[in-house]
């Protein structure tokens, strides 16, 4: 997902449930993850190169972080976990084809009424992630060369998978997806904390 969409999906889900410097953190958390730094070598931190097995247990990784932060009543260092643990989630339903696998046994249905967490889904064995393809893929990157440079790349690359703006399609349905697991990742959250913890985290005195 470009930024501005993580951070639109990130305040749809969450905007409601923080303070609004709580949620500045976690969007920031958010945002860092796409750092030129980890473009190359973080494969789980987005879902590509197929990497499931790895991100997910990075995002496990993540949840056990947040609940040690909070633990030690650090809000910090929790909401910049859960703002990692947010891109990551995110990035799932962008460069993953989870989306045409559901559309496959939804065709009719709205992009509101994704379910983002079915689990024949996350087993069938044709899901799959963008590959990057670099150096090339890197060129796609820039708006200018993309149209030069996708028709040689292959059809499993990222630059022809990603659905990371309202160009790709299968765009609105990711985008849905996403502000509902970014959503249900914090209710998983919450529901293992105490009211203090809670509060500390959401910068709010009561939910």
């Amino acid at each position: 997902m470009k930024a501005k969409y993580h951070r639109q999906i990130t305040m749809e889900a969450l905007s409601p449930l923080l303070d609004g410097f709580a949620l500045e953190i976690i969007i920031a958390a958010n945002l860092g993850q796409d750092a030129l730094r980890y473009q190359f070598g973080h494969d789980h931190f987005h879902y590509d190169n197929n990497s499931f097995s790895v991100a997910d247990a990075y995002v496990d990784e993540l949840r056990q972080q947040v609940l040690a932060a909070l633990q030690r009543a650090d809000a910090t260092a929790a909401r910049e976990s859960f703002g990692r643990l947010t891109h990551t989630v995110q990035d799932f339903y962008a460069h993953s084809n989870y989306v045409a696998l559901w559309r496959e046994r939804h065709p009719d249905a709205a992009a509101q009424e994704i379910e983002p967490e079915l689990q024949e889904l996350r087993n069938d064995p044709r899901l799959r992630s963008g590959r990057l393809y670099y150096p090339l893929e890197a060129l796609s990157f820039v708006a200018a060369l993309k149209p030069l440079v996708l028709p040689a790349l292959p059809r499993d690359s990222h630059a022809w998978m990603n659905l990371d703006g309202p160009d790709r399609p299968g765009f609105e349905p990711a985008f849905a997806a996403a502000v509902k697991r970014t959503h249900a990742e914090y209710l998983r959250l919450v529901a293992g904390l105490t009211s203090q913890q809670v509060a500390l985290f959401t910068g709010k005195d009561s939910q």
